[in-house]
C-alpha cells in the first residue's frame, strides 16, 4: 500500500486538494441567499472572500473588461507594491480594469478592486492612480462598507446593479434609472470620517511604496473640479466618494507631514502606454498615431517620445517603422526596461528570434522580477519550439504573479504540447479558477486526476 501511494505525482495530490476546495467554494457560491439576512456584526474574513468571489462572477456577466496583459499587469503591479508596504493581509487582492469611459473605481469587501478605463484616461500620472488604489485598498482593509451601510450580498451587488441602471435606457427612462442609481448608491456611500481615513492612510501607504503622494492630492483636486463643473451629471465615483474642500485640505496636510519624499520614477510613465492601448481598443488608431508622430518629430532626441510613437506603431501593426523608432529610442536610453521588452516582443513577431532573445535578456538584467517580461519570453520560446524553456519562463511569471490567470493558462498549453497531460490539466484548472470559472476548473482538475 505504501508503494502504491508513493506512485501519485505531485500534480495529482495538488489537484485532489484543489478539487475539494473548488467544490466547496462552488457550492457556497451557488447557495440560495435568504430574503432577509440577519445582522451579526462584522463579517468574517471567509465571508468577505466568498462575497467577493460571488461579486466577481456577477460582474463578469455585465461588465466588459480590458483584455490586455500590459493593462492587467499595470494595475496589478501598482496594487501589489502598495500592499507590500502594508504588511501581511488576511486575503488576496484582485485588480480589474473595466472598459468604460466613466470616471469610476470601486472596492468590494474581500479584496476585489475595479478601475474604469475612463479614470485611467483622466489621470495624469501613475502616482494619481496609486493614490486612488491606496484609497480603495484602505476601504477594504478597514471594512468601510460594513461600517457605513451594513454588509451582506445584497448591499454589495446593489453597487453593480445601480451602475448598470445608470447606463441603461434612453431619455426619461435613462433619467429615472440615473435617479435610482444616485439614490441607491448614496445609501452605500462612505461617510466623511471613512473617506478621510482612506485618504490619510492611502496616502501614507502609497508613499511608503515609492509613489509620489502629490499624485493623491492632484487627483482629489481633479475630482473637486469635476464636482464643480458638473453639479448635475455627477461621475459615479463621486456618488460613493464625495469630495469636499475638507478632504482636499486634509490630503495636503498629510502630504506636509510626510516630509521629503523621493519617489521611484519610471520613464516613460507606464500610464502613457496604457492610455494608448485603451484608445486603440476604441478604434482611435489614426488619431493616436498622428498625436505621437507629431510629438516624436518635435522631440527627435527624446527617448520617451520616440518610444511612445514606436509603441503606437507596434500596436497598430506597423512593425518595420516601429522597429526603427524603438532602436533610436534604445540608443538614447539603453536602461529603459520596458523599451527592451517591447523590442523583444516586436522581434518575436517579426521572426528575428536572436534579436528578440537579446532584448529580453537586457530587459531581465534591468528588472529580473517582472512577470510580464517572462510571459513574453515564454511566447518567444514557444515559437522557437523550446517548450521546456517556455514552461520555465511561464513558471517564473506565475511565481512572480500567482493571481494572474495568463501564466497558468500558457503552462497548460505548453505541457499539453509536451504530452504532460496531468500538469496541463492542473494548470488549465488553476487558470480557470483564477477567472472564477469554477465549473471549468473542476472539469480540468477531474481530468488531471
Amino acid at each position: 500500500m505504501i508503494r502504491q501511494a508513493n506512485r501519485f505525482r505531485p500534480w495529482q495530490v495538488r489537484c485532489a486538494w484543489v478539487l475539494l476546495v473548488t467544490f466547496f467554494v462552488s457550492g457556497c457560491g451557488g447557495a440560495n441567499i435568504p430574503s432577509v439576512l440577519p445582522s451579526l456584526g462584522p463579517p468574517s474574513e471567509d465571508e468577505e472572500v466568498r462575497i467577493s468571489r460571488e461579486f466577481r462572477r456577477e460582474a463578469k456577466k455585465y461588465l466588459k473588461f480590458v483584455n490586455d496583459p500590459e493593462v492587467e499587469r499595470y494595475i496589478e503591479r501598482i496594487g501589489q507594491r502598495i500592499l507590500s508596504a502594508m504588511g501581511p493581509q488576511p486575503f488576496d487582492y484582485r485588480f480589474f480594469v473595466v472598459e468604460d469611459p466613466q470616471l469610476n473605481a470601486f472596492a468590494v469587501p474581500g479584496g476585489s478592486i475595479y478601475f474604469y478605463s475612463g479614470l485611467l484616461e483622466r489621470a495624469k500620472s501613475t502616482d494619481e492612480i496609486a493614490g486612488v488604489l491606496g484609497h480603495e485598498i484602505v476601504h477594504i482593509k478597514g471594512r468601510h462598507m460594513a461600517r457605513s451601510s451594513g454588509f451582506d450580498m445584497y448591499s454589495v451587488l446593489s453597487l453593480l446593479s445601480m451602475l448598470l441602471l445608470a447606463r441603461s435606457g434612453a431619455g426619461a427612462q435613462a433619467a429615472g434609472a440615473v435617479g435610482q442609481a444616485v439614490a441607491a448608491t448614496r445609501e452605500i456611500a462612505y461617510s466623511r470620517q471613512l473617506e478621510m481615513e482612506a485618504d490619510t492612510l492611502g496616502e501614507r501607504y502609497m508613499a511608503a511604496a515609492g509613489y509620489d503622494p502629490k499624485g493623491s492630492v492632484a487627483f482629489l483636486k481633479l475630482l473637486d473640479q469635476e464636482r464643480n463643473l458638473s453639479p448635475v451629471d455627477i461621475p459615479p465615483y463621486l456618488m460613493t466618494h464625495p469630495v469636499t474642500q475638507e478632504r482636499v485640505a486634509n490630503a495636503e496636510l498629510v502630504l506636509k507631514s510626510l516630509g521629503k519624499i523621493e519617489p521611484r520614477v519610471e520613464i516613460p510613465d507606464p500610464l502613457k502606454k496604457v492610455k494608448i492601448l485603451i484608445r486603440l481598443q476604441r478604434h482611435e488608431g489614426d488619431a493616436v498615431l498622428d498625436e505621437y508622430r507629431k510629438l516624436a518629430r518635435q522631440n527627435p532626441q527624446d527617448s520617451e517620445a520616440l518610444h511612445l510613437y514606436a509603441f503606437a506603431q507596434h500596436m497598430k501593426g506597423q512593425l518595420s517603422e516601429a522597429k526603427d523608432d524603438y532602436e533610436k529610442a534604445r540608443k538614447l536610453n539603453p536602461d529603459n526596461m520596458a523599451l527592451q521588452r517591447d523590442l523583444g516582443r516586436l522581434y518575436t513577431q517579426t521572426g528575428d528570434f536572436v534579436s528578440a532573445r537579446a532584448a529580453f535578456d537586457r530587459a531581465l538584467a534591468l528588472e529580473p522580477k517582472e512577470s510580464l517580461t517572462y510571459l513574453y519570453l515564454g511566447e518567444l520560446l514557444e515559437k522557437e519550439s523550446d517548450l521546456r524553456a517556455a514552461a520555465g519562463a511561464y513558471l517564473n511569471a506565475l511565481n512572480l504573479s500567482p493571481l494572474w490567470d495568463r501564466p497558468p493558462y500558457r503552462l497548460g498549453v505548453v505541457y499539453s504540447k509536451l504530452d504532460r497531460l496531468g500538469d496541463a490539466y492542473y494548470y488549465l484548472g488553476r487558470s480557470f479558477l483564477l477567472q472564477d470559472e469554477d465549473q471549468r476548473a473542476i472539469a480540468e482538475y477531474e481530468r488531471a486526476i
